[in-house]
């Protein structure tokens, strides 16, 4: 029999935390059975993405994740990220998370969690200023369609709200090598809003520490055009996944084009383009 492997974010991959939504974006893998479940991961991607913006050092990474979801939807999760650029730590950055998900009626589901992060010191990532993240989400399936509305408290050293609304598709292409598998097509649309304090510390940081070394720069230097405590359009994304499933792995490939709002430059509002290969593996 096909099982499939559905999913939820826990924080901003297609951020937030899909996996590129946040950048910081993972997903967990539920079965439609509600049992215990313990979920790894590892995931490529070719620029680190925070709602759809990025450091001006293009930063490719390596993230690590295991979570465990009990029968009554209480999950605990932690993720290590290793950046690839040159002279970088081990680990740029180390999440642990902790939340709950539950059936609201049906096809609503709700969420809500907590995240701790710890970033190296002198970290180039732009949310590093963010070390604690409030999450609550409600997901509807429409059936033609499923929409996610999420919001995050992110503090620490700086302050920042966010908001976004993700709408997608699944559709199933059939299999490939037997009944037990099946190719997946997700395309999705997402836009993102907040506030951006975590960018004017990015701009103060870049300021006192330069540019960091062994990696390539944007040509343009990231410049606030609005108060940071403005609540505004952050960004608009497109995504695609493209994945093949069976009943314990899902391997799958993503694209994100994310247009900036303006809440930078003009000079460097130049579209975003991100790339992820990922691997999942429940027990």
């Amino acid at each position: 029999m096909k099982v499939k492997l559905t999913f939820l974010s826990l924080f901003a991959l297609f951020i937030g935390t899909s996996l590129f939504a946040q950048d910081t974006t993972l997903r967990s893998t539920t079965s439609a059975v509600r049992s215990p479940s313990l979920t790894v991961a590892a995931i490529y991607g070719n620029n680190a993405n925070y709602y759809g913006q990025t450091a001006e050092e293009r930063l490719p990474y390596l993230l690590t994740n295991g979570s465990y979801r009990l029968a009554n939807g209480i999950y605990f999760s932690a993720s290590g990220y290793r950046l690839l650029t040159y002279g970088q730590p081990m680990l740029a950055e180390v999440d642990l998370s902790a939340g709950y998900e539950a059936e609201l009626a049906k096809s609503l589901t709700g969420s809500f969690g907590y995240t701790r992060s710890f970033f190296a010191k002198n970290s180039p990532l732009l949310q590093a200023t963010n070390e604690n993240t409030l999450s609550a989400s409600v997901i509807y399936d429409w059936n033609f369609l499923k929409s996610a509305l999420s919001t995050y408290y992110a503090f620490g050293t700086s302050n920042d709200v966010f908001l976004t609304l993700n709408n997608s598709k699944s559709f199933n292409l059939g299999s490939i090598l037997s009944d037990k598998d099946y190719i997946s097509f997700e395309p999705g649309f997402e836009i993102a809003s907040g506030t951006v304090q975590y960018l004017e510390e990015y701009i103060v940081r870049r300021d006192n520490q330069g540019p960091m070394q062994g990696g390539p720069r944007f040509p343009e230097y990231t410049t606030l055009t609005r108060s940071a405590s403005t609540f505004d359009m952050l960004s608009y994304s497109g995504t695609l996944l493209l994945g093949y499933n069976r009943s314990h792995y899902l391997m799958e490939a993503g694209y994100q084009l994310s247009f900036l709002g303006r809440n930078i430059s003009a000079t460097n509002r130049k579209p975003r383009s991100f790339f992820n290969l990922s691997l999942y593996y429940q027990f």
